[in-house]
């Protein structure tokens, strides 16, 4: 009733709708991220996460300059997973979902794509071979993780990778207790127009409350040791160029955001790629169960960096079909060559 209402609404009446909708707040944190546990039934996704009747951001517009995607792709992989007919049992990712996904990323055009939630190599390689079937071909790959042996990281390319820094095992203490980082660090160097640039892909621990330790304190320790690996990058060439990306599962001005960004303004410091949806909107994840909203994913810069980020060509990919392929929305960057 209420989407026949709109459509058949004045049109200013809608365009006043809408403008209240855009002057909202940042959407609160989701106390959990499902991503990290069975995937719990997918359920329609409440109205501010819609776009109806709205028009589409350009985000297919031609541009110079290279366009990284950073994207949770939400559990590519076999795992758990909740049919009404059968129950949990292990399932890959549901082929309607891969079929959305497939189609929200080539529509983007990424000449490089930032993966998290991949599940094994294989799975890798068969949504690249999807990608290029789709007319998307990024043949440079690689694949790694950490001591989290369900989900890793990866990034696609159209660009060969340089170099390959990535970290697996990076160990360290809470309490005088051992831990491994969870998905480790992903660190890969491509030649860019502009010159070589770390693209350093992180999933830090979700919010999902464990036995022994504190789910928070482990998100804040994995924070401090992606940001000692980035120090010691710009230790070593004051002019790194790094983009540091993924699923922070945190907010602003928590944190594990203000290690991972350093002081500001310092020669270190690591600047928030600020970007919005269609309706200047910031969440990029939704929690279905609990019908909420909160920013987990984030692109970060260097000082290097940050005069070439073309922020017109740079926003949170907001298709009507995003739910069907993730429970995260894709941030595209755009960078000048």
């Amino acid at each position: 009733m209420i989407s026949k209402f709109f459509k058949n609404a004045p049109r200013i009446i809608l365009g006043a709708f809408f403008l209240c909708l855009s002057c909202q707040e940042e959407r609160p944190a989701a106390p959990e991220n499902p991503s990290d546990s069975a995937a719990e039934p997918k359920e329609a996704p409440a109205a501010p996460a819609t776009n109806e009747d709205l028009p589409a951001v350009a985000t297919t517009v031609e541009s110079e300059g290279i366009r990284f995607m950073a994207y949770n792709i939400e559990n590519y992989l076999t795992m758990d997973r909740y049919t009404k007919d059968t129950g949990r049992k292990p399932s890959p990712k549901d082929p309607a979902e891969i079929a959305a996904l497939v189609k929200i990323i080539v529509s983007e055009k990424p000449d490089i794509l930032g993966i998290c939630e991949i599940g094994t190599p294989e799975d890798l390689a068969d949504l690249q071979g999807r990608l290029t079937k789709a007319g998307l071909d990024l043949p440079h790959s690689l694949h790694t993780g950490g001591a989290d042996q369900t989900r890793h990281l990866a990034l696609l390319s159209s660009l060969p990778i340089a170099a390959n820094g990535s970290r697996e095992e990076i160990p360290y203490q809470i309490d005088g207790r051992d831990r491994m980082m969870g998905r480790g660090i992903l660190d890969v160097t491509i030649d860019l127009p502009g010159g070589p640039t770390h693209f350093i892909g992180l999933h830090l621990k979700s919010k999902r409350e464990l036995k022994d330790f504190d789910q928070a304190e482990i998100r804040l320790n994995e924070a401090r040791l992606a940001r000692e690996h980035c120090e010691a990058l710009i230790a070593k060439d004051p002019g790194a160029r790094l983009v540091v990306y993924g699923d922070f599962n945190d907010t602003r001005k928590t944190p594990p955001l203000a290690m991972l960004m350093g002081k500001f303004r310092s020669p270190t410091f690591l600047g928030d790629v600020f970007v919005k949806d269609s309706r200047e909107h910031l969440w990029t994840h939704f929690w279905s169960y609990q019908q909420q909203y909160a920013r987990f994913d984030w692109v970060l810069v260097s000082p290097s960096l940050a005069p070439l980020v073309d922020i017109e060509q740079s926003y949170i990919v907001d298709p009507e079909i995003w739910n069907d392929a993730s429970d995260h929305r894709a941030i595209m960057v755009t960078l000048k060559n």
